[in-house]
C-alpha cells in the first residue's frame, strides 16, 4: 500500500502542462508514431536542417521502430524536468495493468520560439544542430543522464506497483462484502456486464483478484483476460459464448451448495464464421469459495486454452450433453429480454428490420416472440440468427426492404427483399411470420419457413400467398416501391430547396445503407431498363457510402440537379467524384432520378457512360429536354473544374 501512496502523491504532483508545454508535445508526438510513418515522424521533430540525407534514413527507422511498440491509448504523462528551452520528459506505456508490458519512453524536446518539438533520437538531444549554443552541451547532457535514471527507476517503480494500481480499480468496483455475501447467479450476471464494458478490473475482481491470497490460476487467468480486453475481435470459442457483443446470451441454470457452485450460460452466437454451425451452445462457469468466504469464478481448463485448442475441443465435445440446459434457453431468454410487442403486423415487422441491422442479435430478441415448445423456439431464433448473419456478412451490403405484409386473422407474413448493394437488380426473397397475442404483435415463434407455418393457423392460405408472390416479383422486386415515370412536364421544375432536400436525404439513405428509404426518394422511366439502372447505380453508390459536399444546385426547364465532390472510399487513392444528380417532379414531389447518372468526366469511360445517359434521355423525351439538361451538365462541368483547381490550394 505504501507503494501505491507514493505513487500516487507522484500523480498528484504531475500536472498536465499547458497546450505548448513539453509533456504535452512530447505526448502528441508519440502518439502519432506508427509503424509506418517514420520518415514523416523526422519532419517534425527539431532536426537541424544540416543532417544529411543518410543520418535522417537512419533517423526514420529508428522512429518507424518505436512506432512499432507504441499503444497510443496506454500512454500517459510521468514525470518531467525543465531548463530553460530544453526539457525530458518521461511518458509511461503500460497495458491492462500487466507488470510485463511496461514501457517508460524518455523524450529530449527543445523549444522554439513558443512551440516545443521532440528531438529526433528518444532520450537524447543528439542532431539537434544546438550543440554550438553557449552551455548547450552542459545543459543536453544533465537531462540526459536525469532522463536515464529516472526511466530506469520508474520502469522498476512502475512494474511493483501496476498490481497496487489495479487492486484499487478492482475495490471502486467491487467490494469484499459483495463478494461475500451475493450469489453466484448474480455474480455471473455482473461478470457478464463487465465483459460487456471491456472492464479488466471488472473482470478480474470476480477471478480472485480481491482475495489477500491470490488463487493458484490467477496469472493464466490474468493473461487470458488481458488478451481479450485487448483485442476487438474474439476468436475463442468460449469466450466468444460470454463476451462476444454479436451473440444473444441468458443464464440458464444455477446450481450451488454454499461452498461450491456451477452456473451454465447458453449463447447463440449469429457471427460464428460457418453457417451451418449457427445454433445455441452451454458454457458452465465454476464458483468456489476462498477461505475468507469470498466467491469467485474459476474459470474452465476450456477458457484457459488457446482459441486454436479450444474450437478443437468444442468440435469433440459436441452433442446431446447439454441438451436438456439448451432446451430451456428460450424462456430463460425472454426473462432476460422483455418482449416488444406492436400494435400492428407492419409495425412489427418494422420494429423487426430495423432491430435486425442493429450491432447485436440481442437487439432482436425482444421483437421474437419465443412461447412455443423448446424444438420450435430453437429451431426459429436459429433461423433469425441466420438472417441477422446475412445482413451482417463481413464481405457483402445486404438491407432487408419490407415489401407486403398479409394479415389474416392473429397471424400475418411479412414479405421481404433481402437487398445486395452488389447485386441489386436480383430477387431475394423472405417470409417472416408474425402472430398476435392479448399484448400486441411479435414475430412467430417459428420465425420462418415450415417451422413458423406450422405455427400458423390457416398455414395453407400463408402458403399459397407467398408461393404467389415470389413469381409476381422476380425480377421487378423494387417496382411498387419507386416512382415510375412515363415522361416529365415542361417546366415543371422543383424549387432550388425541394431539390437540396431530397438529394440531401438521398444521400443520407445511401451513406446509412438504407435501400428502403433511397427507393421512396427516387423515380425512374416506367420501363425495365428504368428500374434495372436505377437499382444498377444505386447499389454502385451504396458500395461508397461517401456523403460528399453540394457545391450547387441547378434549374432548366423540367430539370433541376445537384453538383456534388463525394470523395473515394477510404483506402481507395482515387480522385474525388463529381457527380450530377438529377431531380424531376413527380405527382409524390420531387424525386432522384439515379438512372440519369452523368459525372463530370475523367476518363474515357465515363465519357462513353455518359453518352449513354444522353441516349437513354433522346428515346425517352422530347429534343427539348436533352437541350435543358444539357445547359445544366455544362454548368456542373465548370462548377467541378473551379472545385478541383482550388482543391490542393485548400489542402496547402
Amino acid at each position: 500500500m505504501k507503494a501505491l501512496v507514493v505513487l500516487l502523491a507522484l500523480a498528484a504532483s504531475v500536472r498536465l502542462p499547458a497546450a505548448e508545454g513539453p509533456g504535452e508535445a512530447a505526448l502528441k508526438f508519440l502518439r502519432g508514431l506508427t509503424a509506418e510513418n517514420g520518415v514523416f515522424a523526422v519532419g517534425e521533430t527539431a532536426i537541424s536542417p544540416d543532417i544529411p540525407a543518410d543520418r535522417r534514413a537512419d533517423i526514420a527507422q529508428r522512429l518507424t521502430r518505436l512506432g512499432r511498440q507504441i499503444r497510443p491509448d496506454d500512454l500517459r504523462l510521468l514525470d518531467q524536468k525543465v531548463d530553460g528551452d530544453l526539457a525530458g520528459v518521461l511518458v509511461s506505456q503500460i497495458t491492462d495493468f500487466d507488470s510485463s508490458s511496461v514501457q517508460v519512453h524518455a523524450v529530449g524536446m527543445v523549444k522554439g520560439g513558443d512551440k516545443w518539438l521532440p528531438a529526433p533520437l528518444p532520450s537524447s538531444f543528439d542532431s539537434t544542430g544546438l550543440s554550438l549554443r553557449p552551455g548547450f552541451l552542459k545543459r543536453a547532457k544533465a537531462l540526459e543522464d536525469w532522463m536515464l535514471r529516472a526511466r530506469s527507476e520508474q520502469v522498476l517503480r512502475l512494474k511493483e506497483d501496476s498490481f497496487a494500481l489495479l487492486a484499487e480499480e478492482m475495490r471502486k468496483l467491487r467490494s469484499p462484502d459483495e463478494l461475500h455475501e451475493a450469489s453466484p447467479d448474480r455474480l455471473a450476471a455482473d461478470f457478464l456486464a463487465a465483459l460487456r464494458a471491456r472492464s479488466l478490473p471488472g473482470v478480474l475482481a470476480l477471478l480472485g483478484g480481491l482475495e489477500d491470497q491470490r488463487p493458484s490460476e490467477w496469472e493464466d487467468a490474468f493473461q487470458v483476460m488481458a488478451r481479450l480486453m485487448r483485442h476487438a475481435k474474439i476468436d475463442h470459442p468460449g469466450w466468444r459464448l460470454l463476451a462476444a457483443p454479436e451473440a444473444a446470451r441468458a443464464i440458464v441454470l444455477t446450481e450451488h451448495d454454499g461452498e461450491d457452485g456451477l452456473v451454465s450460460i447458453v449463447a447463440l452466437d449469429p457471427a460464428d464464421e460457418a453457417p451451418g454451425s449457427v445454433r445455441p451452445r452451454a458454457v458452465h462457469l465454476p464458483f468456489v469459495r476462498s477461505e475468507g468466504g469470498m466467491w469467485r469464478i474459476r474459470l474452465p481448463e476450456e477458457l484457459l486454452m488457446s482459441a486454436a485448442k479450444a474450437r478443437d475441443l468444442h468440435d469433440e465435445m459436441e452433442g446431446d450433453v447439454d441438451a436438456e440446459i439448451i432446451a430451456a434457453f428460450p424462456s430463460k431468454l425472454r426473462d432476460t429480454v422483455a418482449a416488444v410487442p406492436e400494435a400492428s403486423p407492419h409495425a412489427a415487422a418494422k420494429g423487426l428490420l430495423a432491430a435486425i441491422v442493429g450491432p447485436s442479435l440481442q437487439d432482436l430478441v425482444p421483437r421474437l416472440g419465443l412461447d412455443a415448445s423448446p424444438a420450435a423456439a430453437i429451431d426459429g431464433l436459429v433461423r433469425a440468427a441466420r438472417l441477422w448473419q446475412r445482413v451482417h456478412h463481413p464481405d457483402q451490403l445486404v438491407r432487408p426492404v419490407l415489401l407486403e405484409v398479409h394479415e389474416s386473422g392473429d397471424d400475418a407474413c411479412a414479405l421481404i427483399q433481402m437487398f445486395s448493394a452488389s447485386t441489386p437488380e436480383k430477387t431475394e426473397l423472405e417470409a417472416v411470420y408474425f402472430q398476435r397475442d392479448e399484448s400486441g404483435w411479435l414475430a412467430n415463434p417459428g420465425f420462418s419457413g415450415n417451422s413458423a407455418l406450422a405455427l400458423v393457423k390457416e398455414d395453407d392460405e400463408f402458403k399459397t400467398w407467398a408461393d404467389r408472390q415470389r413469381p409476381l416479383r422476380e425480377g421487378d422486386w423494387a417496382g411498387s416501391l419507386a416512382v415510375r415515370l412515363g415522361g416529365i412536364a415542361a417546366d415543371s421544375a422543383p424549387a432550388e430547396d425541394e431539390t437540396r432536400r431530397v438529394v440531401a436525404a438521398w444521400r443520407e439513405a445511401i451513406v446509412g445503407q438504407d435501400p428502403a428509404t433511397m427507393l421512396a426518394q427516387s423515380a425512374c422511366f416506367d420501363d425495365a431498363a428504368g428500374l434495372s439502372r436505377l437499382l444498377r447505380n444505386s447499389g454502385y453508390e451504396m458500395l461508397g457510402r461517401q456523403k460528399g459536399e453540394i457545391l450547387g444546385v441547378h434549374r432548366a426547364g423540367r430539370w433541376a440537379a445537384v453538383s456534388m465532390r463525394v470523395p473515394a472510399a477510404p483506402g481507395d487513392d482515387s480522385a474525388d467524384a463529381y457527380p450530377l444528380y438529377v431531380v424531376a417532379a413527380t405527382p409524390g414531389g420531387p424525386r432522384v432520378l439515379p438512372e440519369l447518372d452523368l459525372f463530370d468526366p475523367l476518363t474515357r469511360g465515363r465519357e462513353f457512360l455518359n453518352r449513354k445517359v444522353w441516349e437513354r434521355l433522346a428515346a425517352r423525351l422530347p429534343d427539348g429536354a436533352s437541350g435543358e439538361l444539357e445547359s445544366i451538365y455544362e454548368k456542373h462541368r465548370t462548377l467541378a473544374a473551379a472545385d478541383r483547381e482550388q482543391r490542393p490550394k485548400t489542402a496547402e
